[in-house]
């Protein structure tokens, strides 16, 4: 089943990160093993709100009726993560979801 996982950003205007290229290297990682990425839509099987400060401002489109992780920053649910590492996080973080749905 192709499981389609959203990137939902943010407006920009405080970025502590670079969001595109977060996004970019999370996209090309969950694609390699078989994920559909999609941008800004609340239509998909989990979402990942991509905020580029501590203010999370793409959280505020978080419902709580889909699976999500919030990434404010370098936090991912608010947890401090190595800037370096924040991209691997995000996609563990996604990974472990679905995997947890398997068993």
């Amino acid at each position: 089943m192709n499981r389609r996982v959203s990137i939902y950003f943010c407006g920009g205007c405080n970025p502590r990160i670079d969001r595109g290229q977060i996004a970019k290297e999370v996209s090309q990682l969950l694609a390699g093993q078989g994920f559909q990425i999609l941008f800004n839509t609340l239509d998909a099987d989990f979402i990942v709100f991509l905020s580029g400060c501590t203010v999370s401002c793409a959280n505020k489109y978080h419902s709580g009726g889909r699976p999500a992780i919030t990434v404010a920053a370098d936090m991912v649910d608010g947890m401090n993560v190595d800037l370096g590492r924040l991209s691997d996080e995000i996609v563990m973080k996604v990974m472990d979801y679905f995997r947890q749905l398997k068993t």
